[in-house]
């Protein structure tokens, strides 16, 4: 297959003293960083990032309206070509193998796989591709078939709809790229099958980046009663009611995504423990009279860009307080916060101030994250997005 960009590429050269974190292995230039060439270029362009004095720094993906003006593919001059991402993806293919995660995990966890700003999720013979920038946009028509010809799916989503997109200043699509997706997706995991839509639910449908702590908070429920806030389409909910939780209750303010989890429920014989309200988290906590020996906190992201970090903190601690409040004695909280933006000693003291508004000492018994599929690279910090605490509540 031939290159699919020209040569020579157009050169994007760094200021003075602003090589030293590329050379660290950082993917990553700001457009602060750049001295010159940056305003030259489209969005999705393939460029070539130099030093001051025109060594070659690596080959990367360009957006010149973006903070991230630049993500790179390969260091020194390697082109990205056929080559270079079919080799990405078979090793990232070959580490999942090792891990043994069935038929259901992420294949490409974007940086933490060389593959800036591309998500690609494999759900049974099916696979969902989320590409979150102007440069994953332009490498599709190649890295689709080669994908297409490793997997042999029956069918692919291109989801290219994350609000991610807006600060690339991309627009947005959902596209049935490959085969024909069947009228009732089903995602499988621990024994339970969940319903989930790849088409219009968060993420690409399911939240895989979870896995470890469903099986956690299972583990934690059984006999217990149990609220499960932000249920989405019912994983931690399903999760616990299989493990023999006492009773789940799941809210979520989406109907299309509760009447998902319902169907979870029944398909799974579940639904005599289960009951799904559809109402807003906030609303829900400030409306309760009881308190749930255990507790799952799944929110959304609170925090979309740094300039809303405050924001953002201060409805993490309302949530935090209100539900800190309704926690039995001796309870637990499971409590998770996927905002890239606030980092875990931010969402430690966020908790803390929690606790005391709420006068609910607690103490934390575990600290997680993301499943070994979402690999994280040392060197960029905020590729470990999601945030999982363990707490109780004094007795």
């Amino acid at each position: 297959m031939s290159d699919p960009h020209p040569t020579p590429l157009p050169e994007i050269r760094l200021r003075p003293g602003e090589a030293r974190r590329l050379k660290l292995g950082h993917p990553w230039v700001f457009s602060n960083e750049v001295a010159t060439g940056l305003q030259e270029v489209a969005p999705g362009a393939v460029v070539q990032v130099v030093d001051p004095r025109g060594g070659p720094l690596g080959v990367g993906t360009a957006n010149p309206h973006s903070l991230i003006c630049v993500r790179l593919f390969s260091r020194g001059r390697h082109p990205i070509d056929a080559q270079l991402l079919e080799g990405r993806l078979r090793q990232a293919q070959a580490v999942r193998a090792t891990l043994e995660l069935g038929d259901t995990y992420r294949w490409v966890h974007g940086e933490g796989d060389r593959l800036p700003g591309l998500v690609i999720d494999r759900y049974g013979d099916g696979v969902v591709v989320q590409p979150l920038t102007a440069g994953a946009d332009g490498l599709l028509p190649t890295l689709l078939p080669l994908l297409i010809a490793l997997a042999a799916p029956a069918w692919v989503v291109v989801r290219a709809d994350s609000p991610v997109r807006d600060l690339e200043g991309i627009g947005s699509r959902v596209e049935i790229a490959h085969g024909t997706l069947p009228p009732a997706p089903v995602v499988h995991e621990q024994g339970i099958a969940y319903r989930f839509d790849p088409l219009a639910g968060q993420k690409t449908g399911f939240f895989l980046d979870q896995r470890d702590n469903r099986t956690r908070w299972a583990k934690l429920a059984a006999g217990e009663r149990c609220l499960d806030l932000f249920c989405h389409t019912g994983g931690f909910a399903l999760a616990a009611a299989a493990a023999g939780a006492a009773e789940v209750v799941a809210v979520d303010r989406s109907e299309p995504a509760l009447a998902l989890a319902a169907e979870s429920g029944a398909a799974n014989h579940l639904a005599s423990r289960l009951r799904f309200e559809r109402s807003d988290a906030f609303a829900f906590l400030e409306a309760a009279t009881t308190r749930w020996p255990r507790i799952n906190l799944d929110p959304p992201a609170f925090i979309k860009s740094r300039k809303r970090l405050r924001e953002g903190i201060t409805g993490y601690e309302r949530l935090h307080t209100l539900a800190l409040a309704r926690l039995a004695p001796g309870g637990l909280l499971m409590t998770s916060s996927c905002s890239h933006h606030l980092d875990l000693p931010t969402f430690l003291q966020v908790v803390a101030r929690a606790s005391a508004h709420a006068g609910r000492p607690v103490r934390l018994l575990a600290v997680s994250g993301a499943g070994p599929d979402h690999p994280v690279l040392p060197v960029l910090p905020e590729s470990a997005y999601l945030k999982c605490l363990l707490l109780q509540a004094d007795g």
